[in-house]
């Protein structure tokens, strides 16, 4: 068993090592020495004890542990977060920044985790508030290779929140096709200026015929939306 002091004197050599997270160094840009020492912490356990069972979960060391760890793209790292999702929605952003630094993940364990965290906002889950859908959305909308276009245009349709349709139609515009964009357009007209602006920057995988008739069709004046319509 790690004692305490033990546990906080590994924590501070990580944040050594890792850096500031506002730019956090990368495994592969550590020297070999670092990269050994990385190696020799237990990485697992120290993000599982971080979210030790009981109500009083430490957030801020979960979003500090996430954060630096993000940096180092740690694979088996991954299962603790998806099993800890309800536990993390209060640092959802941490989640999000885990996710979006992997360069590379393989396709069944993107999909696992796709479908884990999309699953809460699908089912209208208590913990999936406003704050983790669209952190988690926004996974989506940073990367066409995470998909899963079908659950997203099903967010967007039945959401009551803006923000989150919002998020959802960055999401389209990213991970979806002509098949899905294609049913957004009917919620333009009545959109507000938070969603519609998302919703004709997701209106790009339309074919540039289709999108000039739909950009005429809404007799645009607005600068910034006419911008989205050319984006």
């Amino acid at each position: 068993m790690t004692s305490h002091s033990t546990k906080e004197v590994e924590r501070r050599k990580l944040l050594d090592l890792v850096g500031d997270y506002d730019d956090p160094v990368s495994y592969d840009e550590m020297s070999e020495e670092q990269q050994r020492e990385i190696d020799a912490m237990n990485l697992s356990e120290m993000l599982t004890d971080a979210l030790a069972e009981g109500e009083n979960v430490d957030f801020k060391g979960v979003s500090f542990i996430l954060g630096r760890l993000s940096a180092l793209e740690k694979p088996e790292l991954i299962p603790i977060v998806l099993n800890n999702l309800e536990r993390l929605a209060p640092v959802a952003h941490s989640v999000a920044a885990f996710f979006k630094r992997f360069g590379e993940m393989e396709e069944r364990t993107r999909e696992e985790a796709a479908i884990a965290m999309l699953d809460p906002i699908l089912r209208n889950s208590k913990y999936a508030s406003e704050y983790y859908s669209i952190w988690i959305l926004s996974i989506f909308a940073s990367n066409p290779v995470w998909n899963h276009a079908e659950s997203l245009l099903k967010i967007f349709r039945e959401t009551s929140s803006d923000a989150v349709r919002r998020f959802a139609a960055l999401a389209l515009g990213a991970s979806g096709t002509r098949a899905q964009v294609i049913h957004v357009k009917q919620y333009l007209q009545s959109a507000s200026s938070l969603c519609r602006t998302a919703m004709m920057i997701a209106s790009a995988k339309m074919g540039p015929d289709e999108r000039k008739y739909l950009k005429q069709s809404l007799r645009l004046h607005d600068s910034f939306e006419k911008l989205c319509m050319t984006a």
